[in-house]
C-alpha cells in the first residue's frame, strides 16, 4: 500500500472531475443583464467625459492661440503714431529739404521699434558723411546743422539724415 504522501495529486480522477465540473460551472456564470447594462453605461459615460475634456481643452488651446495672435495685432492697430498737430491757419507750413538716411555704426543691429529725434549737430558732422555744406564758406552761417536721428528701443542710434529748412 502506498503512503498518501507519495501519491501524485494530478493522478486522482476524483479531483480531476471536480475541477472540470467547477470550470464548466464558472464558464456558464456571467453578469446579470442589469449589471451588464450598468457597466456598459458607465464605460460609455467615461468615454463621453473623456471626449468632452478633449474637446474643451482643444477649444481653450485654439482660443489662446487666437488671442496670442490677435492681441498684438489689435494693440499695434490701436496705437496711433505720434502725429504732430496740424498747422494753424495763420501759419505757413514749414518746408525743408532732407538728405537720405545714412547708416551709423549700429545700423546692422536689429530693432522693432524706434524713434526719430531731431537735434542740432556740429557742422563738421556733414563732412564725416562726405557732404559739403552749401554755406560752409559763409562766415555768417550757424556752427550747427539740423539732423533727424533714428534711435532704436535699446537707445542705439541707427541712422541719421540732415535737414535744411527752406524759407520762402
Amino acid at each position: 500500500m502506498q503512503e498518501p504522501e507519495d501519491r501524485d495529486p494530478a493522478a486522482d480522477p476524483r479531483l480531476t472531475r471536480a475541477l472540470r465540473a467547477l470550470a464548466e460551472d464558472d464558464g456558464k456564470a456571467g453578469a446579470s443583464i442589469g449589471v451588464e447594462a450598468r457597466l456598459l453605461a458607465e464605460v460609455r459615460a467615461i468615454g463621453r467625459a473623456r471626449r468632452r475634456r478633449t474637446y474643451v481643452s482643444t477649444l481653450a488651446l485654439a482660443a489662446a492661440l487666437v488671442l496670442a495672435v490677435a492681441a498684438p495685432l489689435w494693440w499695434s492697430a490701436a496705437r496711433r503714431p505720434d502725429v504732430p498737430p496740424p498747422a494753424t491757419r495763420g501759419e505757413e507750413p514749414r518746408r525743408e529739404v532732407a538728405t537720405a538716411f545714412f547708416p551709423l555704426v549700429y545700423s546692422g543691429v536689429p530693432f522693432t521699434d524706434g524713434q526719430l529725434v531731431r537735434m542740432e549737430l556740429p557742422r563738421t558732422a556733414l563732412a564725416s558723411f562726405g557732404l559739403a555744406s552749401p554755406d560752409a564758406h559763409d562766415p555768417a552761417s550757424s556752427r550747427t546743422v539740423l539732423a533727424d536721428v533714428l534711435i532704436g528701443e535699446d537707445g542705439l542710434a541707427r541712422a541719421v539724415r540732415f535737414v535744411r529748412p527752406v524759407h520762402r
